[in-house]
């Protein structure tokens, strides 16, 4: 407004004020109103003496009003009065001494004169704590922190504690949170709250928030875990929820949050949300999401919300078989296949199926890992043929041939490997491209040799060959119009010939084939399957080969395991690894170990400078332990009941005692030093920390006790003790070997957690990485190494970064030793390897190149220290 209209406004103001109604209209008012209250304006108004023309008349009246003499009209009309005027009103009740707000008044004008500080130090001063009265009612009104709850737990399912400056406690339904407050649940454990504005909060597994307060707005701080949010509708102000790396603001809606290891995820189930990420304002509607790393590829809001319960223990192939695929990553890589008419033509009952892209070299690298591997491996030597020397060597020299005619062959090879009445047998397959290669076979191979490695048929030839046994040894290769199949056994070359000639053999829409199928519509670079039921699960093979009665895989799970179906391919010059560990049902025992995914929280203690973290997160451990007392009692009943005997006489209960205080979150880690102690760290999810602090001190007691009777025991070991000491209101434990007086490990308790090092200085570090919030899965180039999957949290992670670890080791090793470990640490590059676990399988998955290694370099290393001895490292 400007000052003309100012001007104008002041001046319509003041013609209204001073205008003054006349008689006919004061009397028309009067008609009206009388009418309105259905009295006699020119009677009973009249001869009840003076007119009442404004509020001084009215007030002038009260008295009279209370004490009921008002004839029935005027009382009337001052009743009529009241109800419009709340000043009137208030002198009625006796409040005359509120400030009358029925008439505007002018504020006055505060002239500044420069000359005459008519203010004075008392003016300056008042108008001072006028300001401060000001800006204290407007902090407290908006800013300030309210004191009171803000929010109640409706619900738990499970176990939550609340975490605060006091310590943890235990929480209950109806229980309360306060500012500065924060709740954390236990593995499986879910919780809903109900905030102070009528939202609600559901919480899933493994989640810590706090709930904040600042005026009008709520803020619900999400560290980690997962939580669905109805937030209520409201008038002013907003909920807020905040993770590390983003906010969401939001009034009336219902969305999920999912901060996890990578980053956060937002989904949005009705309404919108705003999501501030980098500093960028971003509008997410109903059935939207938002990620905040472009690692976290997106996934359906249903799934988002779906949440799920659900190691294995390595079974005997699955390390052989990773290993393999681990080193087959080597191979240059080559387009990615999509499908494969070789598929639906390999026999029916193939049991190993492994595709590679058609590489010279390729062939030969993979054979040597093979035998490697089957050198290893004793359940690939019972599949293999009981790892028969002689069947290897003629595979070796058939191998380093047909890398040579590579040239006249498809895009992909297949390695089959088939169920037959004796020895499983074992071809390789691949699509003729180019005319010749018969001859060129031939010539390389020619029949007037001595000693022929290679014997050479087409169709005819091989339907009046005789059987392996009683031909030619060495390998065999039948060159078709549009096929070429390489093998050592001529009945399965017959095998792999009439089954093409037949067509489709059903193969690739059966289970196994379905599950290969699946691998290569993600884009095949290579392959590995493996249909591990038959390999290996067989009793009558077992019993054959091991003399076991098959209580073995029943007490440990591995009779459940189906299929391993191993990836590997590169997009965009960046390699993908998938492993797929299939189950015939949902795992059990040793199997069913590994836990479903959800955040971990025991990284949050281990540094960015870290070289080695392993954390997972397994079931129940309840439920551990009695896998392992029945898996016991099965093998032993001795040994059952030793174990209840031991028990008795340490006071502590496996079971009760010791599983049922953790929580299922596990990490070993090398977060420091290497010389001259390792800096290792093992963090361990605890419910109770005074329980596991008693239980600990009974088996140290029980121990103290054991050596005392022990009449060979060793002098410098005399048992164990726990000893305590408080520093800055942490109290940290040391355990001592009494014999030497030396400290073997100390630990302390931390926000549900158990951190146990060599020193206490390490615990130091631990608990300022966790406190900081400086962590490594914190850090954004462990972040970067994570794949690029639509997961937000895993099961299991295996970090390493040991290039800068291995530089310190360099001191004690010299001559090839040192050299090898210096090549080492030049190739080294981080990596992280990723499982999960649901029902019925185990996956892993990783974006890494192997683990950074070149592993021959590695293999000369272990063998040369083996060989050398002591005389190469420095004394």
């Amino acid at each position: 407004m400007t000052r003309q209209d100012e001007m104008i406004l002041d001046k319509a103001v003041r013609a209204i004020r001073a205008e003054m109604p006349d008689a006919a209209q004061i009397t028309a008012s009067e008609g009206r109103l009388a009418e309105r209250l259905g009295i006699n304006a020119a009677g009973d108004l009249a001869m009840d003496g003076a007119s009442i023309e404004n509020c001084d008349d009215v007030q002038h009246l009260l008295s009279s009003y209370r004490a009921g003499t008002l004839s029935p009209a005027r009382h009337q009309l001052i009743e009529a009065h009241l109800r419009d005027c709340g000043n009137c009103l208030r002198q009625l009740h006796g409040d005359g001494a509120l400030v009358d707000w029925s008439t505007p008044k002018a504020a006055p004008v505060l002239a500044w004169r420069p000359r005459k500080l008519g203010w004075g130090f008392g003016g300056a001063l008042a108008a001072g704590i006028a300001l401060a009265a000001c800006s204290f009612f407007a902090y407290r009104a908006y800013w300030q922190v309210p004191p009171g709850v803000r929010a109640q737990i409706e619900s738990i399912d499970g176990t939550a504690y609340r975490i605060s400056g006091n310590g943890d406690r235990l929480l209950a339904a109806g229980d309360e949170l306060t500012e500065g407050q924060q709740i954390r649940t236990s593995g499986g454990a879910h919780a809903v709250l109900r905030l102070t504005d009528g939202s609600t909060v559901e919480m899933n597994e493994r989640s810590v928030l706090g709930v904040g307060a600042r005026g009008r707005s709520m803020t619900v701080s999400l560290d980690d875990g997962a939580v669905i949010v109805q937030a209520a509708k409201r008038t002013s102000g907003h909920l807020y929820v905040k993770t590390p790396d983003c906010r969401v603001a939001v009034t009336g809606t219902v969305f999920s949050v999912n901060s996890g290891i990578k980053g956060s995820r937002v989904a949005v189930l009705q309404g919108s949300v705003h999501v501030e990420h980098l500093g960028i304002d971003s509008v997410v509607a109903a059935g939207g999401q938002l990620e905040t790393n472009d690692n976290l590829t997106p996934t359906s809001v249903k799934q988002q919300i779906a949440w799920s319960h659900d190691l294995d223990n390595y079974l005997p192939l699955l390390a052989q078989f990773s290993a393999i695929r681990d080193r087959l990553q080597q191979i240059p890589s080559s387009p990615l296949r999509y499908s494969s008419d070789l598929l639906a033509r390999v026999p029916a009952n193939t049991l190993l199926y492994v595709s590679i892209p058609n590489f010279g070299d390729f062939l030969s690298q993979a054979n040597s890992i093979f035998n490697d591997q089957l050198k290893q491996s004793p359940a690939l030597q019972q599949w293999w043929g009981k790892g028969d020397g002689r069947k290897t060597a003629e595979l070796d020299a058939l191998i380093d041939k047909l890398h040579q005619i590579s040239q006249y062959l498809g895009s992909e090879i297949v390695v089959a490997g088939v169920k037959q009445d004796t020895n499983p047998g074992f071809a390789v397959i691949a699509d003729v491209t180019r005319p010749g290669l018969d001859v060129f076979v031939k010539q390389q191979f020619p029949a007037s040799a001595a000693n022929v490695p290679l014997t050479i048929f087409d169709e005819a030839s091989l339907k009046s060959a005789k059987t392996s046994g009683d031909g030619p040894q060495g390998g065999y290769a039948l060159i078709r119009e549009h096929e070429a199949v390489f093998s050592n056994s001529i009945d399965t070359l017959k095998q792999i010939d009439a089954q093409l000639n037949a067509g489709d053999s059903g193969f690739a829409t059966g289970d196994f084939g379905q599950q290969i199928e699946a691998a290569y519509s993600r884009g095949a670079g290579v392959i590995l399957a493996a249909d591990l039921h038959s390999m290996i699960g067989s009793k009558a093979a077992l019993l054959h080969v091991n003399h076991l009665d098959g209580s073995v895989d029943t007490a440990t799970g591995i009779d459940g395991v189906e299929y391993l179906i191993a990836e590997h391919r590169e997009v965009n010059g960046q390699p993908q690894n998938h492993l797929n560990l299939q189950f015939s049902g949902t795992r059990q025992r040793v199997a069913s170990w590994l836990g479903a995914p959800a955040p971990m929280g025991s990284l949050g203690f281990v540094s960015p400078n870290a070289a080695v973290a392993v954390s997972v997160l397994s079931k129940d451990p309840k439920e551990i332990a009695d896998d392992l007392i029945a898996m016991t009692s099965e093998d032993d009943k001795d040994k059952g009941k030793g174990l209840s005997d031991v028990e008795a006489q340490m006071k502590v209960n496996f079971r009760n005692d010791i599983a049922a205080n953790l929580g299922g979150d596990f990490l070993l880690s090398l977060d420091g030093p290497v010389l001259p102690t390792p800096s290792w760290k093992a963090v361990v999810e605890v419910h109770d920390a005074q329980k596991m602090e008693q239980t600990l001190e009974s088996a140290t007691a029980f121990l103290r006790s054991m050596v005392a009777q022990d009449k060979d025991k060793d002098k410098d070991f005399k048992g164990l003790q726990i000893d305590s000491s408080d520093v800055d209101s942490q109290r940290y434990y040391a355990i001592r070997n009494l014999g030497t007086q030396s400290i073997v490990a100390e630990y302390t308790f931390s926000d549900g957690y158990m951190i146990v090092a060599p020193t206490r200085a390490l615990l130091i570090a631990a608990l300022h990485t966790h406190a900081t919030g400086d962590s490594l899965a914190h850090s954004d180039s462990f972040k970067a190494l994570l794949p690029k999957d639509d997961h937000d949290n895993y099961s299991a992670i295996a970090y390493q970064n040991l290039s800068p670890v291995l530089g310190p080791l360099l001191s004690q090793f010299s001559g090839e030793q040192a050299d090898a470990i210096r090549k080492l640490a030049a190739d080294a590059k981080p990596t992280a390897v990723c499982a999960w676990g649901r029902d019925n399988r185990i996956e892993a998955e990783s974006d890494s190149s192997l683990l950074g290694f070149d592993f021959l370099t590695l293999g000369a290393l272990l063998h040369g220290g083996n060989n050398s001895g002591a005389a190469s490292v420095k004394e």
